[in-house]
């Protein structure tokens, strides 16, 4: 067992090039759990998340596998109080929770959470897929049915469809005008315990190897003990 460390020990740089100290981070451990304790209802959160969301309240950027990414704390929390049902909670409308079906992560689920850094790539992946429908129904708007064909791009309808692509794409890929919403972000990874309590075990990425992902889950059965008869913690049990 390492010794445990001294208060004075860097464990970090935040993004600004400063020095983090384990007491930081224990200071903002502390900060995290009762920021928790307002969104779980019934559910749980892993030391280990909680000590990656401390890193990111120290302002610690996260290797996700592709990049580095400063985590919106907040966002995480909402995401969290979304999932748990929890009263006063703001979460974007991110994909729905699913489980991981397949893999060293089955057994395990999967909800996005979304903040600004993840707006280009879901503007990029809208407009690809329904960007001409969406121009194409302002246009029908403004002008009546292919009533636009000919028309002079002025400086307002250029606007408009500057508008459309920008807001329109993201207000559709949102759900506003479907039933279910179409945000993606990075990943908050968690375990389905006793009575089908939220278990929130890591922060992952899509960016990532599934083995990197269930290597920083793989503990939780030490902490929550309900979880050792559940995929995907009962397959390392009963590996030789």
């Amino acid at each position: 067992m390492q010794p445990p460390l001294s208060p004075e020990t860097i464990v970090g740089t935040s993004i600004e090039g400063q020095d983090v100290t384990w007491a930081q981070i224990t200071s903002a451990a502390q900060d995290v759990r009762e920021w928790l304790a307002l969104k779980l209802t019934s559910g749980s959160c892993s030391s280990g998340l909680i000590y990656q969301l401390a890193g990111h309240h120290c302002r610690i950027p996260q290797w996700f596998g592709e990049r580095d990414l400063l985590v919106d704390i907040h966002e995480v929390y909402d995401q969290v109080g979304e999932l748990e049902k929890a009263p006063l909670t703001r979460a974007a409308p991110t994909k729905r929770a699913e489980p991981f079906t397949a893999g060293p992560l089955q057994g395990l689920w999967h909800k996005h959470w979304f903040q600004a850094d993840f707006l280009v790539t879901n503007l990029l992946n809208e407009t690809e897929k329904n960007g001409e429908m969406l121009i194409r129904r302002r246009l029908d708007e403004t002008f009546g049915r292919d009533g636009w064909e000919g028309q002079i791009l002025n400086k307002d309808l250029a606007g408009q469809l500057a508008h459309v692509m920008v807001d329109g794409a993201l207000e559709h890929r949102a759900g506003r005008s479907k039933k279910s919403s179409r945000l993606t972000g990075e990943w908050i990874v968690f375990a389905k315990g006793r009575g089908g309590r939220n278990i929130y075990l890591t922060l992952a990425g899509h960016g990532e190897t599934n083995e990197a992902i269930f290597k920083r889950c793989a503990f939780a059965p030490k902490e929550f003990p309900e979880l050792s008869s559940t995929l995907p913690f009962s397959n390392e049990q009963a590996a030789p």
